[in-house]
């Protein structure tokens, strides 16, 4: 479903740093250029994490889907990195 590199992980850290009750939501958003699924692709933010959220510990930062975006990623497996100049990039594996 979801594989956050170190460099993306450590990128997350220091770019976002999300307080206690936090977390790194990969939300589905329309349109873009990743697209698991035709006509969607996958964005980052900080939120509060919700109780029906899947969640995925990454070296101490939690990363989540929420229930009404799993399905974006069901069947798939989402790889998330940043390259050397801190663009952020999503590609099936």
């Amino acid at each position: 479903m979801l594989n956050v590199t170190d460099n993306a992980v450590k990128w997350m850290k220091e770019e976002f740093e999300p307080e206690a009750n936090q977390g790194v939501n990969i939300s589905v958003k329309y349109g873009g250029e990743t697209q698991l699924k035709q006509g969607f692709s996958p964005a980052l933010a900080v939120e509060s994490i919700p109780d029906d959220s899947k969640i995925f510990d990454y070296d101490g930062i939690n990363i989540f889907i929420k229930e009404s975006d799993l399905w974006y990623f069901k069947d798939s497996e989402l790889k998330v990195d940043v390259d050397d100049n801190d663009e952020i990039s999503f590609a099936e594996k």
